[in-house]
């Protein structure tokens, strides 16, 4: 998929040239040799590039080599592998739950299985343990967490269970047919010392030359923190290396797979999007860790929400059916073990798909965004449409396909970020209490306190360009519950200018249009330059606001509003969106605590 990604920028500096910028075909090798010179080194330094995506997500990449190292060192995983032998078709929910803590990929757990077959251990749940172990693992988990949220990692490693314990129970179901853990192999396909590790339970496949790095080091001191280390640090490359390939994947798919083909399958709401990302998956190597961050890029790159279907059938369909892993089971296992296994993945991945699509995912939301962390409704309303026109935005909210909320985030720049909402209902003192407004406003704070890059931390100017009574903003922005932050809150009739001695000791300012209501040029270069130094910014847009006066200034972070959208009463957010970060939470420390279990 890299050399592809490769051809992928060749092509496209040849035909548009670098960045997009068009050039004659018939330009001077030279000069084309430049340009696609420039093109690398920009997609390797640029803001949403590849060094500020490993940068963003190294503490997990490190937290999950860590626990990865941990459970190898003790070997947890392999203690519990054993204990299936002991139950019948119970061993397939266990083997479904040790697969999500095994630190190996589909490959890796390939080997593990065939000598747990040796062992003797039933077909079914070994087939568990291989499908979900594709899918989850602690690595993939706290790499998800940070780059989809607390919901998405929640329903993926629901998935990744549900994924093992199908595969078991059909597995099971096809015994009477003749498929039986003795005749599950190609006649020699298996040679004997293959696999290098002491722990496999067969001991024909432990061959004992200590190649294994951590081996060698286990030979020769029992000292376990020095194992651990060792253990650790075959893992940064075991799972490094398809960090960095979605990392590079996931760069050039947002900066030049055409907007309409990551639109048709990813960002339409289409139920078919899921079988065609599913049969597209098969072919392609895609391994779990990289999935999340190629979707993370995918999310950045479209002009709306992502279609929660796709996206989730991307993330199961693909590493489970890795081609590296069709290839292993097509040379050793009999053809019959190939095409269950290959059947399994692919309905299993539609029939898991659908189901928690269904239940889990609502049309029109980012699902996982900060800013809607733990809500569930938010008041709806009259409200202006958001165009995204820049590389920086992310559409937060579209409802019925028209954004209202998004945000602006310049990863590697000084400047803070933004959250632009397309209606003033959210912020509105009149909002029925059973919504979660307040909440939305708290994690607007939260959100854009972190974004901030300003000297000044936790301060939060709020200025009204309207005076009317008629328009009093909710009890929470008066100051009375956005506990740990300085806020004031003043308008138009108070403060008549918004000045640089005003937002001089400020972290933040929130800035609510009305009809009428503009900024005045030197208003206008203070925000930019507050913005510039590190100021965080909230824009609202007023119910019949001046267009040319809020996007002059919101054109300045590639974003415009206009129109008029109707999103009725209330806007459903999440199914139960407390209960996925407490589960979230849960599995952390699970993960984080597996000795214990």
């Amino acid at each position: 998929m890299v050399f592809a990604g490769f051809a992928l920028i060749i092509w496209h500096v040849w035909t548009y040239g670098p960045s997009g910028h068009p050039h004659e075909a018939t330009s001077a090798t030279g000069s084309f040799l430049t340009m696609l010179g420039s093109e690398l080194w920009n997609l390797l330094v640029d803001k949403h590039g590849i060094i500020a995506e490993l940068w963003d997500i190294l503490p997990y990449f490190i937290i999950g080599i860590l626990l990865a190292g941990y459970i190898r060192t003790y070997k947890i995983a392999l203690k519990l592998q054993l204990t299936l032998k002991k139950y019948g078709v119970m061993s397939i929910f266990i083997a479904s739950f040790i697969g999500i803590i095994t630190p190996l990929c589909a490959c890796g757990t390939l080997t593990t299985a065939i000598s747990l077959l040796f062992a003797g251990i039933p077909l079914a749940p070994v087939m568990s343990l291989m499908v979900t172990s594709s899918l989850m693992s602690p690595s993939t988990y706290l790499l998800t967490l940070n780059d989809l949220g607390p919901e998405w990692t929640v329903v993926r490693t629901l998935a990744a269970l549900l994924m093992g314990i199908f595969a078991g129970a059909v597995t099971h179901y096809f015994k009477r047919w003749g498929i039986e853990t003795k005749k599950v192999f190609i006649d020699g396909a298996i040679v004997r010392g293959d696999f290098h590790d002491e722990d496999y339970p067969d001991e024909r496949l432990r061959c004992g030359c200590k190649q294994k790095f951590g081996n060698r080091v286990a030979l020769k001191t029992n000292n376990k923190f020095l194992i651990f280390l060792a253990k650790s640090s075959e893992m940064i490359s075991m799972v490094g290396k398809y960090v960095l390939v979605g990392v590079i994947i996931g760069a050039i798919v947002e900066r030049y797979i055409p907007s309409e083909w990551i639109y048709y399958f990813f960002g339409r709401k289409d139920p078919l999007n899921v079988l065609w990302i599913t049969l597209a998956s098969v072919p392609m190597f895609l391994h779990q860790i990289s999935a999340s961050s190629i979707l993370f890029h995918i999310k950045s790159s479209l002009n709306g929400t992502i279609d929660s279907g796709a996206a989730l059938a991307f993330m199961i369909g693909g590493p489970v059916t890795a081609m590296p892993t069709l290839v292993m089971f097509w040379t050793i296992f009999k053809k019959r073990v190939f095409v269950l296994y290959l059947s399994i993945c692919i309905v299993g991945t539609l029939l898991i798909t659908y189901s928690l699509q269904a239940l889990f995912f609502l049309p029109g939301i980012d699902t996982g965004n900060s800013l809607l962390k733990g809500i569930n409704t938010l008041s709806g309303g009259k409200s202006a449409i958001i165009r995204k026109s820049g590389e920086n935005i992310r559409i937060v909210m579209d409802p019925a396909g028209k954004p209202i909320v998004a945000t602006y985030s310049n990863m590697l720049g000084k400047e803070g970020g933004v959250v632009f909402d397309a209606g003033r209902l959210r912020f509105m003192a009149a909002s029925k209490s059973e919504r979660d407004n307040d909440r939305y406003i708290n994690n607007i704070a939260e959100w854009l306190e972190q974004s901030s890059n300003s000297i000044s931390k936790e301060n939060i100017i709020l200025y009204d360009l309207s005076d009317s009574a008629e328009n009093k903003l909710a009890p929470i922005l008066q100051g009375k519950s956005l506990t740990g932050i300085d806020f004031k809150s003043t308008n138009r009739k108070e403060t008549p200018n918004i000045s640089a001695q005003l937002l001089n000791s400020q972290s933040q300012l929130w800035l609510f249009f009305a009809e009428g209501k503009a900024l005045t040029e030197s208003e206008l270069k203070e925000i930019i330059s507050f913005s510039q130094r590190g100021g965080s910014l909230l824009i609202v847009s007023g119910d019949n606001p001046d267009f040319n006066a809020i996007n002059r200034i919101a054109t300045n972070f590639g974003l415009t509003f206009y129109g008029s959208a109707d999103s009725g009463s209330k806007i459903p957010v999440a199914v139960a969106a407390p209960m996925f970060y407490r589960a979230a939470e849960m599995i952390g420390k699970f993960l984080k605590l597996t000795h214990k279990a």
